[in-house]
């Protein structure tokens, strides 16, 4: 914010002698010689009246007369900048401007430059008319929004959020909502910081940064929000304080943007959350966790499987299985016994993306939970992991009283691709649900053995069409057999 002067040009020196004065106190100032070269002058008057906190303006019989110098104080005046007239030589004044008690400095020797500097000292302390400084140049519909963020209406600095974000194609808007994260109404600052979410300018990191330490708690927690979109590791120092915030509303939103930026310096005040007094915020430090997979986590997130709520357990069991290192194992061990089923299903998940043969004793003990989801999670596992060790337990899957569980069993046989699974296989072309008939013909076809052959000859008059598509692939997958006479009459009489 500056200070306005204005004058007519025969007074120009009196009006830098001003100026200089007041730049000397510390104050900045803008007078109408200013304007660069190619700008609108109109516009730009415009716009300097409505970014200063005061107008003076000097006063003579010219600049009476002056259209220009009445335009300037009259504007500033209609819109609540506070105008100080000078009076350099005598001349009757505007009423209005009369009743404003001007300054007389029409006596050289004894003009009263303090009073002058008290004056604007004293404007520099009122209220503005306008909170932010409006941008040169900008078209008319921004300088109302701009205007209507100090409206006494919530619903009007709403829309006037709207519109400027409405026009982030076209002017930059990002120092518009930096400067507001500093405004008087809290609902401004907050509708800043997410309106910089989705700008996602990195300018804007810095200022982001002092509002995690803004009086409101929503401010705190949309600011950490959207530094956690903004992705930028420059935040991340703010954000390990901010899990220290007396509000957990802010501390769950520094975790959740700790985990997106996925920065391992975060590790150490993320474990420290875990530790936190709100579940929903351990949980949300897990989660973080699990996304930045730093195995210096490990122990932490270990412990954190023994937490007292379901939900914390769960992220850090699904962290565990993000980090995917054998170091896990253990932990996991106990989990598997856990009574809730949701993390026993997290615990089978996180050994499957370990991808260890170690894994293997503890998928297979799992192919005995109760829930039929978790047996068909070890199916799942053990196919990742591909060690024959597992064939026979995934055999006795293929007996499993849920369809879903034979069908994970059968395509992990498929991919694990030991023969000594083709007997079971071919007896589970008989299996009564459609779908897993094809997944046992798709894995008889993996493997590739001509002892599937007569089974899948037999499967050519299976009930349902895709199966029957699908035999024609598997038996094409056996080179040998597919130009067999006999093959080729079922495939014909089939239609393949």
């Amino acid at each position: 914010m500056h200070v306005f002067v204005s004058y007519k040009h025969e007074d120009v020196d009196f009006a830098e002698n001003v100026m200089s004065r007041l730049e000397a106190r510390g104050f900045q100032t803008w007078a109408d010689h200013k304007i660069g070269a190619g700008e609108e002058w109109r516009t730009a008057i415009d716009l300097s009246i409505k970014n200063s906190f005061a107008l003076i303006v000097i006063m003579t019989p010219e600049a009476k007369a002056s259209e220009y110098v009445t335009y300037e104080w009259a504007f500033a005046w209609g819109i609540g900048i506070r105008v100080i007239p000078v009076m350099l030589r005598q001349t009757e004044l505007h009423p209005r401007l009369e009743a404003l008690q001007y300054l007389d400095f029409t006596v050289p020797k004894s003009r009263p430059w303090e009073r002058l500097l008290e004056e604007v000292q004293a404007a520099a302390k009122a209220p503005f008319a306008h909170t932010l400084r409006i941008p040169l140049n900008v078209p008319p519909f921004v300088r109302m929004a701009v205007l209507a963020l100090d409206s006494p209406s919530s619903t009007e600095r709403k829309e006037a959020i709207e519109t400027l974000l409405q026009a982030k194609g076209t002017i930059n808007v990002c120092e518009i909502f930096i400067e507001a994260l500093a405004h008087p109404i809290p609902d401004v600052r907050a509708g800043a910081a997410e309106a910089l979410c989705q700008i996602q300018d990195v300018t804007a990191v810095l200022a982001l940064c002092k509002a995690l330490h803004d009086p409101h708690n929503l401010v705190r927690g949309t600011a950490a929000k959207t530094l956690g979109q903004i992705r930028n590791v420059v935040a991340v120092p703010a954000l390990c304080d901010a899990l220290h915030d007396p509000d957990n509303f802010v501390r769950k939103c520094a975790a959740g943007a700790l985990g997106q930026i996925q920065d391992s310096a975060a590790v150490p005040a993320l474990c420290d959350a875990l530790h936190d007094s709100k579940a929903h915020v351990r949980s949300i430090a897990a989660q973080a966790l699990g996304q930045i997979s730093d195995i210096t986590a490990i122990p932490a997130l270990c412990d954190a499987l023994h937490d007292p709520d379901n939900l914390v357990r769960n992220c850090a069991a699904e962290a565990l299985s993000q980090i995917q290192n054998p170091a896990v194992i253990p932990a996991l061990r106990d989990t598997l016994h856990d009574p809730d089923p949701i993390l026993r299903l997290k615990a089978v998940k996180a050994l499957g993306q370990i991808q260890d043969v170690a894994t293997v004793p503890l998928l297979l003990e799992a192919l005995h939970d109760p829930d039929a989801n978790i047996r068909q999670y070890a199916d799942w596992a053990l196919d990742k992991v591909n060690d024959p060790a597992a064939v026979p337990p995934l055999l006795n899957a293929l007996y499993d009283s849920e369809a879903h569980v034979r069908e994970s069993a059968i395509w992990a046989l498929g991919n694990i691709k030991d023969t000594i699974a083709i007997p079971a296989l071919c007896h589970t072309l008989r299996d009564p649900d459609a779908r897993v008939r094809e997944s046992a013909v798709w894995a008889l076809g993996n493997i590739k053995d001509a002892t599937a052959i007569p089974a899948l000859r037999d499967a050519l008059h299976d009930s349902e069409a895709r199966v029957r598509a699908r035999t024609t692939w598997a038996l094409g997958q056996i080179p040998e057999d597919f130009t067999n006479e006999e093959t080729q009459r079922l495939l014909l009489e089939d239609g393949a």
